[in-house]
């Protein structure tokens, strides 16, 4: 267990930083409790300020703005309906009349889907009933049923409880739904989100009584590079970015020998020359990275890293660490691999901000639980400087494009 969960040495080589207090566990249960199940808000006729998403159909003129985020639509040709499919019931339940009594022979199985009719109009008997039928949502009301009975559809969901809060709460819900969907036990709560600008893993979660981590990373532009993690480069080292360098050297070794230009290869592997020395060098000032920044340096004196004279602020790297080269791609993806196990994370999810919805894919192939694919190979791979210096030293960015794989 404590194997399971170890957290990561060296996600971020970074300076720790100041972490404000944020009350997860009250978010999350509010979250969660307040998208999962139907509510008055999501009627046309109800409530008029505080209004969200608007699902049952509506042929009338006086409501037809009455979603103020757009997703309300009119039953009508010009304007299709959006929900034809219906809304799953989340439990074994029953229909009603409109006085609250139960109609003989009308259970309705977990599972099955019912359609809000027109009129939307909801009444109250001992919870919030709105008018349901079993075959359509243009068709004769069957009935009524308990609104909190009756399952919203995962995307739109999903779409709210992004918005306006943090990607690590907005993927422990939407993980969740997706365990319910496939008979996996989930704790009602995580047991770790990371604060923001943390280095601690981004969200644990108990599946199946397991502990299972999830590296989170947001994007504006799913078709851009995304940065997955990002390592502190400096020439002289310190206890917490040994490790760092370790990572960096062993990425930049596949450049040299693999994917990088032909000068950079042929003054790197010439073992008469300085930068061949450099590159086999120890410790502080050597090893593979090192040497591709002096040797870039000696071409074009504004690469460096933070501090360096002639070098912006945050560091510059050189074009040379980037590549579309498949075979060296396949090699770093591995490396890639290993650094998400060495930190202890079993998932990878992308939360694309512009459409609010993410991606799932296995980085640890001993704790697939989900059952998702493993991280895509890359279409383009680069080290990059990110953000502004940290303690000093240039933050080197591991910046990636892969194809959307989970859908």
């Amino acid at each position: 267990m404590e194997n399971a969960v170890s957290l990561t040495k060296y996600l971020h080589q970074v300076k720790p930083r100041e972490e404000s207090y944020v009350n997860h566990v009250d978010r999350i249960q509010d979250l969660f409790l307040n998208e999962a199940k139907f509510g008055p808000v999501n009627f046309p006729n109800q409530a008029k300020a505080k209004q969200r998403t608007v699902y049952p159909p509506y042929t009338g003129e006086s409501q037809s703005t009455s979603s103020p985020d757009g997703n309300y639509t009119k039953g009508d040709l010009g304007n299709p309906y959006n929900f034809p499919e219906g809304f799953p019931v989340l439990q074994n339940t029953f229909l009603y009349t409109k006085d609250g009594e139960k109609i003989e022979g009308s259970e309705i199985k977990k599972g099955t889907p019912v359609h809000f009719v027109d009129p939307a109009d909801l009444h109250k008997n001992g919870s919030w009933m709105a008018q349901v039928s079993l075959k359509g949502w243009d068709k004769k009301p069957d009935g009524y049923i308990a609104i909190s009975h009756v399952e919203k559809p995962p995307g739109q969901g999903q779409k709210r409880v992004a918005k306006g809060t943090e990607a690590q709460e907005a993927c422990f819900v939407y993980v969740k739904k997706l365990c319910a969907d496939r008979g996996l036990k989930v704790a009602p709560l995580p047991l770790g989100i990371a604060p923001s600008s943390s280095t601690k893993p981004d969200l644990i979660m108990e599946i199946d009584g397991k502990p299972v981590q999830f590296e989170i990373k947001g994007t504006d532009k799913r078709d851009k590079e995304i940065t997955f993690f990002d390592i502190t480069a400096r020439r002289k080292q310190n206890r917490k970015s040994q490790a760092g360098k370790e990572e960096l050297d062993a990425v930049a070794e596949l450049f040299i020998i693999q994917g990088g230009p032909t000068n950079l290869k042929n003054a790197l592997t010439d073992p008469r020359g300085k930068w061949y020395k450099l590159r086999k060098k120890k410790g502080n000032e050597g090893g593979a990275f090192h040497a591709i920044m002096e040797y870039s340096k000696s071409l074009n004196s504004t690469i460096g890293y933070a501090g360096d004279e002639k070098v912006v602020k945050s560091g510059k790297l050189p074009s040379v660490l980037k590549t579309t080269n498949e075979t060296l791609m396949k090699q770093i993806h591995a490396k890639i691999l290993e650094h998400f196990i060495k930190g202890g994370d079993d998932y990878f999810a992308v939360h694309n901000r512009s459409s609010d919805t993410f991606e799932i894919y296995n980085v640890n192939k001993k704790n697939d639980i989900l059952k998702k694919k493993t991280l895509p190979q890359f279409t383009v791979f680069k080290l990059a400087t990110y953000g502004g210096p940290s303690a000093a030293g240039t933050r080197v960015g591991f910046k990636i494009k892969f194809p959307v794989k989970d859908k």
